[in-house]
């Protein structure tokens, strides 16, 4: 009787010491999840994925972005690099005779976790169109420019001119036929040239902005952020490039 108590003890002790070492073996639990801001005037660089032209798109069409480089907050990975970002054209003007630029405002409203989306408000800065190696930059506001063709405002002026110093060659001859002076029909002729030139002027449109996939878009954070985030160690603190 008591050698099968002691074999029940034996066993039991066994038992216990099995649980024991199973339950330390067991992998530690992840750590707790924890909440990070991203602050107001945070920065960050996206990978533009959809193709954008002041001539052709318009208000509410949809923009989407990936992020380039990671986000930290406090040594905490906020969001991490590939994140999707979702936005839309706010406003969009086409260039226009007169040397008027095209405009174009564009805004991000959310963002795609794993865990679902969450809402942001963000605004493009500046835009590094890679392709034709320029950069568009936006005002205080938000709105980007398209600037001015140069080369083909020289263009529109060097016909303008000619057909207006034709013009004015004409007037002179005739003015002369008619009995002006020299000076006035040499007047005549230079008025015939401005004139040439201002309305190759006015006939000039602005660049329209047109930016490819692959394009990097700076944004701004508008209003703060709190997203669910992990501890992690040894990590820098996000580029706010």
């Amino acid at each position: 009787m008591s050698l099968s108590l002691t074999h029940r003890t034996s066993a039991i002790g066994l038992v216990i010491v099995c649980l024991s070492t199973a339950i330390s073996a067991r992998p530690s639990d992840p750590p707790a999840l924890r909440e990070a801001t991203i602050q107001p005037e945070t920065k960050a660089r996206l990978t533009l994925h959809s193709r954008i032209n002041s001539k052709l798109s318009e208000p509410d069409d949809v923009v989407t972005a990936t992020l380039v480089e990671p986000l930290y907050v406090d040594g905490q990975l906020a969001l991490a690099r590939g994140v999707e970002f979702v936005g839309r054209i706010v406003k969009v003007s086409p260039a226009k005779r007169g040397q008027r630029s095209s405009s174009m405002s564009i805004t991000f409203d959310r963002i795609v976790t794993p865990s679902g989306e969450i809402p942001i408000a963000a605004q493009v800065t500046a835009i590094d169109d890679w392709d034709n190696e320029e950069t568009l930059k936006a005002d205080g506001n938000g709105k980007l420019k398209g600037g001015h063709r140069g080369e083909k405002t020289i263009t529109n002026m060097g016909k303008g001119s000619q057909l207006g110093l034709s013009g004015g060659i004409l007037g002179a001859a005739l003015g002369g036929a008619a009995g002006a002076s020299g000076r006035q029909a040499l007047g005549i002729g230079a008025s015939g040239l401005a004139v040439g030139m201002i309305a190759g002027l006015l006939f000039t449109k602005g660049n329209e902005i047109k930016v490819a996939p692959g394009a990097i878009l700076r944004i701004r954070f508008l209003k703060p952020v709190t997203l669910p985030v992990r501890p992690t160690t040894n990590i820098s603190t996000g580029s706010d490039r």
